[in-house]
């Protein structure tokens, strides 16, 4: 049979449309597949199975240029001219070119680099991996940061009229991640030398991980009951042993003569003493009573010193809702006994439940917070994990005064102090102006794991002065009973024991002036002649900032508001830095637009602490 010129052109442009059906097909399923052996990336990198890694980035790579190569065809030329489909198409094409761009340039120089640090053996105590390798980084970031930008520049260059949503999403969310590597990726390549020199490349360091609990509430954070000593020596990670406040006041500085009661490890000026108590420097759960965070840390020196022991070359601070916010990232953890562990529960697990659950039952309770601490630790050094998702929650923790950071090394204490971590009281307003209400708990007790609050600042801008409020809720109720949980001290007071004792601090910037406070007077004054602990009103300087102290009680149930109004020193004043100590729940933080006038904008700082106006 004769095929007629009419039938023969039809049957081309079938043919035609079929194999440019089959390449879209292709380009599709080249890029699906590549999206999930980046899963399989990830995962070797974290494991340092270096033949995955490589097999992985092999795959991405191929796929990825057949993809691009597919997408610039014929076919796709004669596509892209069509009405209604062409923008499509060239879309897609983009896509295929962008993502190309990223893994064909980024991935084979990193896995080189992943590749050299090898699969030594490494003790069970000890996590990590050899960071020799890593010395030769500094030329892989540009690179990386390069085919990012090269990606994101072909990405914008997109006509979007008539593309379908499926097409220009993806690449949408690829563009914002870029948006959010690109500058995260410089600041790693920054600070590199300071990465490395505190993770041990050049020598091994030393840290505690303190972990403040808020249930029982200091200045910044909570009293840190216990603390993990680690080393850290070219990346690898090794616990060397956890420490804890019962054992170091009860028995180890006893025993080599220090007054745990009446003593003090650290000499302070007569003005910074008279604003706080006197157990702040002689009593470790009461080290952070202090908003002056290197302060807690000079006091945990001094315990390193008199025992004989190494002092940390850094510490680290956190608390169980960093843990609870980490757990976003790893997913839900199963205990022996098949109870859950996730990021909604953690908090109560770690600083509630079990009060209830054990009473007095001191080795069950300390069994349970063991075994959820050693699966907790397990699952976050594991590395099961994106390493984007925990960077997130990282990032969240210390944007909510989660996370304090100090170094010996003065070149990474810098760099504690650049991003907000350093938890400093400063000594004036030029790169901020620091405002902060804390709280510490007094009742011995945890309380405040049932204290809400909410901060706010407004100003007058005519007469220069700023007002600090907090909204305070307590949501302690009967069915609370375990004797952990309630206030000790408030018995030898008359006081209920579900009522919250706090000593309240109102701390004003370098130059200013406190100029009301509410309560006017603290709620509770022990009498002069009353022994042991003694709960007044207070006032100071500490780092030439001036506070005052008001004992504050929130009854059961009890909502209120306390606030104090600041005349703020003449001249320029830095981006306000709104400070609180950090409680069990999130605090809403909110300034009033009309404090914009009186202080420098934070645009472009790294500080993650400093306020948003407006």
């Amino acid at each position: 049979m004769v095929v007629g010129p009419v039938a023969t052109v039809l049957l081309a442009g079938l043919f035609t449309v079929g194999a440019f059906v089959q390449q879209v097909l292709q380009v599709r399923d080249d890029m699906e597949a590549a999206k999930e052996q980046l899963k399989v990336l990830a995962a070797a990198a974290v494991s340092m199975d270096i033949a995955g890694l490589q097999q992985a980035s092999d795959d991405v790579v191929i796929r990825t240029e057949r993809a691009r190569a597919t997408s610039n065809g014929v076919l796709w030329d004669l596509a892209a001219e069509l009405p209604q489909v062409g923008n499509n198409v060239l879309a897609v094409r983009t896509v295929a070119e962008a993502v190309n761009t990223i893994t064909s340039q980024s991935l084979p120089p990193l896995v080189a680099m992943m590749a050299a640090a090898g699969t030594d053996e490494r003790s069970e105590d000890s996590l990590g991996i050899d960071l020799r390798p890593f010395l030769g980084a500094g030329p892989v970031l540009p690179t990386i940061i390069s085919s990012l930008e090269d990606a994101s520049a072909i990405a914008a260059g997109i006509d979007r009229t008539g593309v379908l949503p499926a097409v220009y999403e993806p690449l949408d969310g690829m563009v914002e991640l870029i948006a959010v590597a690109v500058p995260a990726l410089n600041i790693v390549q920054e600070h590199l030398p300071a990465i490395l020199h505190a993770a041990g490349a050049d020598k091994p360091m030393l840290y505690q991980l303190m972990i403040q609990t808020p249930a029982e509430i200091r200045a910044t954070g909570g009293g840190p009951a216990h603390w993990l000593v680690l080393k850290v020596d070219n990346g690898r990670m090794e616990l060397l042993g956890q420490e804890n406040g019962v054992d170091l006041m009860y028995s180890e500085l006893p025993s080599l003569g220090f007054d745990t009661v009446n003593g003090s490890l650290i000499k302070l000026p007569a003005g910074t003493r008279s604003l706080y108590p006197f157990e702040l420097a002689n009593w470790s759960s009461n080290f952070t009573m202090t908003p002056h965070f290197p302060r807690a840390v000079e006091l945990f020196q001094a315990t390193r010193e008199l025992t004989g022991k190494q002092e940390f070359d850094g510490v680290i601070s956190i608390d169980p809702i960093v843990l609870a916010h980490m757990l976003e990232a790893t997913g839900p953890l199963t205990l022996a006994s098949g109870e859950t562990v996730s990021s909604e529960n953690t908090a109560s697990l770690l600083m509630s439940e079990p009060y209830e659950r054990f009473g007095t039952d001191n080795a069950a309770m300390d069994a349970y917070f063991s075994e959820v601490t050693s699966v907790m630790f397990d699952a976050l050094t594991g590395g099961g994990w994106e390493i984007g998702a925990m960077w997130d929650q990282l990032v969240r923790s210390a944007a909510e005064d989660r996370v304090f950071a100090w170094f010996e090394d003065d070149g990474l204490q810098s760099l504690a102090h650049e991003y907000g971590l350093d938890g400093v009281l400063r000594e004036d307003t030029t790169e901020a102006t620091q405002l902060g209400i804390y709280f510490n708990d007094y009742t011995v007790g945890k309380l405040n794991y049932w204290l809400d609050y909410t901060q706010r600042a407004s100003c007058n801008v005519e007469e220069r002065t700023i007002t600090v409020t907090m909204d305070l809720h307590s949501r302690m109720s009967e069915d609370i009973k375990s004797e952990y949980t309630l206030g000790l001290r408030n018995q030898f007071r008359g006081i209920d024991p579900r009522t919250m004792m706090l000593d309240v601090l109102f701390f004003a910037p370098p130059g200013a002036e406190i100029l009301w406070t509410d309560p006017k007077r603290g709620d509770w004054q022990d009498s002069a002649n009353w022994q042991g602990n003694r709960f007044r009103d207070r006032s100071g300087v500490d780092h030439d900032n001036t506070a005052v102290s008001r004992t504050l009680l929130l009854e059961m149930g009890e909502k209120r508001t306390i606030s104090y109004e600041v005349e703020l020193p003449d001249g320029d004043l830095g981006p306000l830095e709104l400070r609180h100590s950090p409680g069990p729940n999130d605090t809403e933080v909110t300034v009033d637009a009309n404090c914009g006038a009186l202080f420098a904008s934070p645009e472009g700082s790294r500080n993650v602490r400093l306020s948003k106006i407006g």
